[in-house]
């Protein structure tokens, strides 16, 4: 598994919060309260509108000195929406159907977003910044001024989201994703891109890790139900620790400040690779929705 540390160094503890849809006070608190309970990464997107709250709480946190900066994993993507209402570059991204793009170019958008989320996260740098789909006939271009900022020091990390591999294969060669964030459930295991991930030394992040569950499209039946006794965990433990025990880093969602300290605690049992397999026979090739209108999912 592909390590992934924040500025001061540390390994990132292998779960993160997801962010969408809250926003300022609401968010802000959020973070608060997770930091508090553990948390360090946090995930967002432009177009969540997100940004403003998740700066609130760096400032405030950072001022009061109970974290530093430089302790947490704030990730963000480029999208093809307009975030703010005061963006000087205002238009339809990534569409070659739109005249705004015969007017820009995507190194202005790109560093016009980048700039923006930097200013609304209080921060000079970002930990990790993904393209959210594979927005056809452009994120060649995206990554390409992704990997200049890197080189800037205005990034750490970069990464794809909702990225088949053959969407990889098309990124210039220069640098390869350090991160793709994906969905991934025990009813859509995702085993090829799993393996592809690996093989190549990508870090798979899982965004809505426990929709499944929440949706009761995944039951605590049968042997699922004896793992959960043999643990002494819920369900959705269970189906975040199967995550983590597969490689990747689940990214679950909430603000209940109950379900933070249960999410984030399942770092004192590992399931055995019969039991990972016992959850990952439930497949189905399950897909919630397409990734993208641009580019369908399974």
């Amino acid at each position: 598994m592909r390590k992934i540390t924040t500025l001061d160094g540390i390994e990132l503890v292998p779960i993160g919060l997801g962010t969408f849809p809250f926003q300022r006070e609401e968010m802000c608190l959020l973070i608060e309260n997770a930091v508090a309970v553990g948390y360090r990464l946090f995930d967002t997107a432009d177009d969540y509108r997100g940004e403003t709250g998740i700066g609130m709480a760096v400032e405030r946190l950072t001022k009061s000195g109970r974290i530093k900066r430089e302790s947490l994993f704030l990730q963000t993507k480029i999208s093809a929406n307009g975030s703010y209402v005061n963006e000087p570059l205002s238009g339809v991204y990534f569409n070659k159907y739109s005249p705004f793009m015969q007017k820009h170019s995507v190194a202005e958008l790109v560093r016009e977003k980048v700039h923006i989320s930097l200013r609304e996260m209080h921060t000079e740098y970002l930990d990790s910044l993904l393209i959210h789909l594979p927005y056809e006939d452009y994120f060649p271009d995206i990554w390409e001024t992704m990997v200049r900022l890197k080189d800037e020091g205005k990034v750490r990390y970069l990464g794809v989201s909702n990225f088949h591999p053959r969407h990889i294969g098309q990124l210039p060669t220069e640098a390869k994703p350090d991160i793709n964030e994906i969905y991934i459930s025990p009813i859509g295991t995702k085993d090829a891109q799993v393996e592809y991930a690996g093989k190549e030394d990508i870090l798979l992040m899982t965004y809505s890790p426990l929709m499944d569950v929440a949706a009761q499209r995944i039951k605590a039946e049968g042997t699922i139900k004896g793992i959960m006794q043999k643990y002494g965990k819920t369900l959705a433990q269970i189906v975040l620790r199967w995550n983590v025990d597969r490689g990747c880093i689940p990214l679950p969602r909430t603000k209940n400040p109950m379900r933070l300290r249960e999410n984030f605690s399942i770092f004192d049992f590992q399931l055995t690779a019969d039991e990972i397999e016992t959850i990952s026979s439930m497949n189905r090739d399950y897909q919630y929705m397409a990734e993208s209108t641009i580019c369908p999912g399974i």
